[in-house]
């Protein structure tokens, strides 16, 4: 190399390795290795109390309870039609104190 070709490397030098670390980050998925402290493995770490209520919305069902009387998901609809059908035909769940242990 020409020694023009290596004063711009030492100019520049910076810039390149600023752009193979780019290059290393979208191949290889991950930050290179700065020998500093980073916070990486506490952002990786499991949400804790305040910042997972934030991170997790509230169902919205819970909200539609509150303004919409009588409202029910999907879920519970099946369930409850379900129900109904089954104690239609004698299988659904047995009264409250009919059990096995009842004394005649």
């Amino acid at each position: 190399m020409s020694i023009a070709t290596l004063r711009l490397l030492q100019q520049h030098k910076e810039l390149i390795r600023r752009a193979v670390n780019e290059v290393q980050r979208d191949v290889f998925g991950r930050a290179p290795q700065l020998n500093m402290r980073t916070g990486i493995q506490r952002s990786k770490q499991q949400l804790q109390g305040v910042y997972m209520n934030q991170y997790y919305m509230d169902p919205i069902a819970t909200s539609a309870r509150k303004f919409i009387p009588g409202f029910e998901t999907e879920l519970e609809e099946r369930k409850r039609t379900k129900l109904e059908y089954m104690k239609r035909r004698g299988k659904g769940p047995p009264k409250k104190g009919s059990g096995a242990r009842k004394k005649k």
